[in-house]
């Protein structure tokens, strides 16, 4: 279903980018309230074109708090479930779940539903897959949670059961200074659990950071 291996045009403006600009996202190539940090959007719109009219299960991990006590927040003018509604319209016939540590922005709306989840505790993670609603597997998942790589690595490992064969699970905002831990650590994901990745660090003018994502697919056997 879906191509890892891309190559974008990040000088282009998307439908996807209008999209997360207009919710308030930072995954969008336009700039929102004088922010452009990642510039995601084209790489999702590549990825995705292409089944944006199918009916799929969409699961993003991290709301986007504006709760400034809460690790990787988005500040005080954060829009908590922007991204969501971005993929809500993005992906006119799908079903999007959501979940954050942060219960405050928790919400349902038409095609969107989120609950609780603490990535750091496996129980906690269990007990999110098991309501009813996620019982399904997805086609899609993002991880745009807690930016460090034990809780990307706690997550992953307790949830990519949860993605359908042929289906792809991204995680956002990896620090270009643990790529190296991340390297070793997905050699280690491709054997255990038959996965296919590509690491993308975007060029940026502003964010040398943090602007990675690891594109992980789950291989057909």
């Amino acid at each position: 279903m879906f191509d890892i291996n891309i190559k974008v045009d990040l000088t282009i403006t998307t439908r996807l980018c209008e999209l997360m600009e207009k919710y308030g996202s930072d995954k969008g190539q336009k700039t929102h309230m004088g922010r452009n940090w990642h510039n995601y959007s084209i790489v999702y719109h590549e990825l995705f074109q292409n089944v944006a009219m199918q009916s799929l299960r969409i699961f993003e991990l991290g709301l986007g708090t504006n709760n400034i006590n809460v690790p990787s927040n988005m500040g005080i003018h954060g829009k908590p479930g922007a991204s969501l509604r971005a993929w809500r319209d993005y992906f006119s016939k799908s079903l999007v779940f959501g979940a954050d540590i942060d219960r405050n922005v928790l919400f349902e709306e038409d095609r969107i539903k989120t609950f609780f989840c603490d990535q750091l505790d496996a129980n906690k993670i269990k007990m999110m897959w098991n309501q009813e609603d996620l019982r399904e597997n997805f086609d899609i998942i993002i991880e745009d949670g807690l930016h460090t790589f034990e809780a990307n690595k706690c997550f992953f490992t307790h949830s990519i059961h949860k993605l359908n064969l042929g289906g792809i699970y991204i995680i956002e905002d990896v620090s270009v200074s643990q790529l190296d831990r991340y390297e070793k650590e997905l050699l280690v994901w491709k054997k255990q659990f038959n996965i296919s990745y590509a690491i993308l660090n975007l060029p940026h003018n502003r964010n040398i950071y943090d602007n990675c994502l690891i594109l992980i697919k789950k291989e057909i056997l």
